[in-house]
């Protein structure tokens, strides 16, 4: 446990805020072979959920280093108060999955946006683990079917897995392409290390994100933007 006193009014030093925008990104790396290496098993449950947490922890490095590129390039770093809250998101499963998305939502398919948005994407992932009934803040719905791990199927490990795996790819394409990605030089080094060779272990493709999905954000009445 942190000797720290409660309350710390230190801001995170630039060395700390490049370490864990480099560190997550390893860690998502790391979460995404072992989701490989348990579909590889018929371990489906499991190899759906570690991908989950992959995307959490790609979306936290993302978000890491956008916080850390705009405050270095514009006016500099906030003070420590409003700093301790923007950390705090980094803890918050639900808004690690939706800034996953919230950057090019428009890329991705509406339901896809809200099902994440309204917590679908974490409710799957606790299936993913346990056995247990539905419910919600207040009520354990003890007239519906028990959940359990097996209702992952092969199907949806895959999709997920491919979904993380294409966005993975991407990153390294503009990477190799521009030869600079990331404003954390060393985030972009991860990115081109044997650590990431796992993305092209990969032989399946995704077809989650694509800049055709924007007509049907068009055709939607206001697509809520106002959470991103």
């Amino acid at each position: 446990m942190s000797t720290n006193s409660i309350t710390d009014t230190h801001n995170l030093s630039v060395y700390k805020w490049k370490k864990l925008g480099k560190e997550s990104l390893l860690n998502a790396l790391r979460l995404h072979r072992d989701a490989i290496l348990l579909f590889e098993a018929n371990s489906f449950p499991s190899a759906f959920q570690l991908s989950v947490l992959s995307l959490e922890e790609f979306a936290k490095a993302k978000w890491i280093e956008h916080y850390y590129y705009s405050s270095i390039t514009n006016c500099g770093f906030e003070e420590a108060g409003f700093e301790q809250q923007w950390l705090k998101l980094l803890y918050i499963h639900l808004e690690k999955q939706y800034a996953f998305v919230a950057r090019d939502m428009f890329e991705y398919p509406p339901s896809l946006v809200e099902f994440i948005k309204n917590g679908g994407l974490e409710r799957r992932k606790q299936q993913a683990a346990y056995v247990g009934l539905d419910r919600d803040r207040k009520t354990v719905f003890v007239k519906d079917r028990i959940s359990l791990p097996s209702s992952i199927k092969k199907k949806e490990a895959k999709r997920m897995i491919s979904w993380i795996n294409a966005e993975f790819v991407l990153i390294h394409k503009k990477l190799t392409f521009y030869e600079q990605y990331f404003g954390i030089k060393e985030m972009d080094e991860v990115m081109l290390s044997p650590s990431a060779s796992v993305i092209f272990e990969w032989p399946y493709k995704s077809r989650t994100r694509s800049a055709k999905h924007r007509h049907a954000h068009l055709r939607q009445p206001s697509t809520s933007v106002a959470g991103s």
